[in-house]
């Protein structure tokens, strides 16, 4: 049950900090600076800027508390570590974390869902084979780099 969570926790906090840096949050800056990029790539009209600089805005005003509230828990987790392991503290932290980044995931998917309303139907077909170009180039730096798997050696 434990390693479920924990996975379950791993791979939320990876969607998370995935998804960081394009809708808001991460280490490229605040979401303003995509706007500028979508507006190229999509040919936002003004009205249509100002429209997505709302709802971006609006939702780091509902992230940042959830942010602010993930990184403490994990100051205080971390902070608690001592020479005993605690499995029920330690499985009601990541619970608690994976509660928090399913409601950051919720929100920001809530963003994209506006954003993507905002668009016309080509903009929108445009968005879409941006964002799987964009899969796609993930994955295969992915693929490259993982560290290389070491077949086990057969000493006898």
């Amino acid at each position: 049950m434990t390693a479920v969570i924990l996975a379950m926790a791993a791979g939320l906090a990876a969607t998370v900090l995935a998804q960081g840096p394009r809708m808001g949050h991460g280490r490229h800056g605040g979401g303003m600076d995509m706007l500028p990029r979508m507006t190229k790539a999509l040919n936002l009209t003004d009205a249509q800027q100002a429209q997505i600089k709302s709802i971006m805005q609006a939702e780091r005003a509902k992230i940042q508390p959830l942010m602010q509230q993930l990184h403490q828990n994990e100051q205080a987790q971390n902070a608690a570590v001592t020479g005993t392991f605690d499995e029920a503290k330690t499985q009601s932290f990541a619970a608690g974390q994976a509660q928090l980044m399913s409601s950051l995931i919720v929100e920001k998917q809530r963003a994209k869902s506006q954003i993507y309303a905002v668009l016309t139907p080509e903009q929108q077909q445009k968005a879409q084979t941006l964002l799987q170009q964009r899969g796609q180039r993930r994955q295969e730096w992915m693929q490259k780099h993982q560290p290389k798997q070491v077949p086990p050696t057969t000493e006898q």
